[in-house]
This record gives structure tokens, sequence and C-alpha cells, in this order.
């Protein structure tokens, strides 16, 4: 069970930006299988897991995995749906787009994640997600 977030995201919930990654929210049972799956589009430089705010009421564990394409470092975050975000798979929804459907957490789970982030570009992300709530 997976579900884009984070720029990818910003973009479908209508605040439009560009993003340097790729954010893909996975339940923790998927994740080993995702990891070995993205090995073979190249993704095969792997961090070690990383947790933000152990330990807390904010706790989040992602796996950064990259590889280089054409001279370009390209990132890709498997944010793990436990600890502070063992919910956000259950608030999905599916967007059909040109080339196919892509399943993509709601706007209320994204801001939620954002807030919990709470890097400077999360927040002007809320600001333009609630701003353009309405269109």
């Amino acid at each position: 069970m997976y579900a884009v977030c984070g720029g990818i995201a910003v973009t479908i919930h209508g605040a439009t930006r560009t993003t340097k990654d790729i954010d893909v929210l996975i339940a923790p049972s998927d994740l080993d299988r995702a990891v070995t799956a993205v090995r073979s589009i190249g993704f095969e430089y792997a961090a070690l897991p990383m947790t933000f705010d152990a330990g807390t009421s904010r706790e989040r564990n992602v796996r950064r995995i990259s590889k280089l394409h054409e001279g370009e470092h390209m990132i890709l975050d498997v944010i793990v749906a436990d600890a502070s975000l063992a919910d956000a798979l259950d608030d999905r929804v599916d967007v059909d787009l040109p080339d196919g459907r892509l399943t993509v957490v709601s706007r209320a789970t994204l801001i939620r994640m954002k807030r919990l982030a709470g890097r400077a570009q999360d927040l002007a992300d809320i600001e333009a997600l609630e701003r353009g709530r309405g269109e």
C-alpha cells in the first residue's frame, strides 16, 4: 500500500511547485518490497534509515534512496506509514492523469504531514494549499 506525497501531491492538490525529489508514503509491511522494486529502476544507493523526532508524537521514519541519471542525482524518500503517520494511508485519493492513475495522500493528510515536518518549505506549501482550498 502506498501514496505519493510531497511536492507532487502539493501540485496535484492545486498549489503548483517544482520538486527535486519524489516522496512516497509506504505501509511498513511493504517497505522491503518497495526498496527492492526501485533498485530495478536504478535507485540503488540507500542511506541508513532516518528517524525524526524519535519517541515523540511527531516521530517519522524515512528511507532515502538515490540514483544517478544522466549526471543528475535523483532522490526518492520512502516515508514509512508508522508512528505519527500510522493512519495516513487510510486517507488517499486516486487521481486520473493522462498517463494513468496516481494515488496521493489527501489534502488534509498532506497538510498534517507538512505540519509535522515543519520546515520552511513545508510551511510555505501549507499556506499555498490553504489559499487554494476553494479552487
